[in-house]
């Protein structure tokens, strides 16, 4: 098959995530591993990705369905010798046939390239076995992998496009096996799933199992519809949206805040395994922390002023006032919390965390309720470091920021583009930041219930998440950098009485304006 009709083809799939590698034709070469399965009408892929630069190489699966005839226009696409190789996890047979595949091959597929997928378990229900010859259709989210809805929604099957190699059990098996064991009801249960091993003998996760839960969709995307309703409605009205008459979202905030802290003190029980029992923090922990912020903290310095001439003019007057203050305002700010932190007789617990915590990853249910899903951890992070336990309060400043920083911002920025022309737009954005603030000061304070902002922990967390978000949106999303932008204003501004009276004028000013 040729190399560049497939090149074409991942890059048009949206879990590939090395677009960036494939548009600046930095791909040197794939290397491909074929299976066929289902009586020949369907082709299991494993492949290599390797670059001209030094960039590490990348690892993938995919599953393609083979067809005689041109697919509709829209469905991405290989065409290869008359036949037709289209994605074949849209296939409503793809459960029952690759099951059939494993079962057949006792659980273990092994490909000709010496890489085996093999079927791993949480509890005694093997779902490859129980439910063989259910149909599945994907539920329509896709990042670097692809879930599907396995008959009537018996279960979910989670299967991981982007392959990460490393050793050891995946993190996301570890931290299911872990709550499964703790009888968490935080989350859906988890059956098990699979597990690849390349020819070294290292491991990446193939897939996750587990139990469908019905919903209303994630906790973001449900909110997002309901907030950006009703700040069309109240616009009319001329109305803010106060939390009275938002009650229904901030009794959701109060239910989140309780599974979250359910969560996070599930994650600090005593555990017999070493990788899961709750540490104290130690000086050396102290000092790695403080290392690694400064790092983040010089790198998203050096993104904002590389980038400052691309963002509008009123965001970019206040990142250049951040930037002209970096020093006093990061040093000042960071001292404080680390000296507050060694003041602490006890000085916190580190231990396994979610990671990746923000309102996507929360499904709500039916009777609003809410279940957390996805705890294979951060990303951008490789295994090893998933798998790092962390303070203790990381994910609930993950959520924090998804809620205070970007839930009411992205709203009103879908709000205002509503509108017919500019002038209107700018009316409405203005006056929906201002509408919405009632509703979002509440919400974020639901959330974190007893847990304060005054806690020194919380607030290194805070910051952490919020550079990672400014290095993101200055360099790839200039419009909505006054997020990350004004969230970095607010928590200077807070230690304000701290520093000194020349910087607290300099804050406060920019925070008016």
């Amino acid at each position: 098959m040729n190399t560049k009709k497939i090149i074409n083809y991942i890059n048009n799939c949206r879990w590939c995530d090395f677009k960036e590698e494939i548009e600046k034709d930095e791909v040197k070469n794939l290397q491909l591993s074929a299976l066929p399965f289902d009586d020949n009408k369907k082709v299991f892929i494993v492949g290599t990705a390797n670059f001209t630069t030094d960039k590490p190489q990348k690892f993938f699966s995919m599953p393609l369905a083979i067809k005689d005839e041109l697919p509709q226009s829209s469905q991405a696409h290989i065409e290869n010798n008359g036949k037709y190789y289209t994605d074949a996890l849209l296939e409503p047979d793809f459960w029952s046939s690759f099951t059939k595949l494993l079962n057949e091959n006792n659980g273990k597929i092994t490909f000709p390239n010496g890489f085996v997928l093999e079927s791993a378990l949480i509890g005694s229900e093997n779902m490859f076995q129980s439910l063989p010859n259910e149909s599945s259709k994907p539920l329509g989210v896709e990042q670097s992998n692809t879930t599907l809805k396995i008959g009537n929604g018996k279960i979910a099957f989670k299967l991981e496009r982007m392959l990460d190699f490393s050793t050891g059990v995946n993190s996301e098996f570890e931290m299911n096996e872990k709550l499964m064991k703790e009888q968490a009801t935080f989350m859906p249960k988890s059956y098990g799933g699979l597990i690849w091993r390349n020819p070294e003998g290292l491991e990446a996760s193939g897939g996750i199992v587990q139990e469908f839960v019905k919903n209303k969709g994630d906790m973001w995307n449900f909110l997002q519809d309901m907030i950006q309703t009703r700040l069309e409605e109240n616009f009319k009205r001329g109305t803010y949206l106060t939390p009275q008459t938002n009650e229904d979202i901030i009794s959701l905030m109060q239910t989140l805040s309780i599974r979250t802290q359910e969560m996070k003190e599930t994650l600090g029980k005593h555990d017999h395994s070493p990788e899961f029992c709750p540490e104290e923090v130690s000086d050396d922990f102290i000092r790695k922390y403080e290392k690694n912020l400064a790092v983040l903290l010089h790198q998203t310095h050096n993104v904002i002023e590389e980038n400052l001439h691309k963002l509008p003019q009123d965001i970019s007057s206040k990142a250049k006032h951040i930037l002209d203050n970096w020093k006093p305002l990061t040093s000042n700010f960071v001292s404080s919390q680390i000296s507050a932190i060694k003041e602490q007789p006890n000085k916190g617990i580190q231990h396994r965390v979610h990671g990746d915590y923000h309102l996507g990853q929360v499904m709500v249910t039916p009777d609003n309720d809410i279940k957390i899903i996805d705890f294979g951890g951060e990303p951008a992070l490789s295994m090893t470091e998933r798998k790092q336990k962390y303070i203790s309060v990381r994910d609930i400043a993950g959520m924090y920021r998804s809620i205070k920083g970007y839930l009411g911002a992205v709203a009103v920025e879908e709000f205002a583009n509503r509108a017919p022309d500019d002038a209107t737009r700018l009316e409405r954005k203005v006056w929906g930041q201002k509408a919405i603030a009632p509703l979002i000061n509440k919400a974020s304070s639901t959330f974190l219930g007893s847990q304060k902002l005054s806690d020194p922990w919380l607030n290194l967390e805070i910051l952490r998440k919020n550079l990672y978000e400014v290095k993101y949106e200055v360099s790839e999303r200039p419009s909505m950098a006054y997020v990350p932008v004004q969230g970095l204003s607010d928590l200077f501004a807070s230690q304000a009485p701290q520093a000194s009276n020349e910087n607290k004028i300099s804050i406060s000013q920019e925070k008016a304006g």
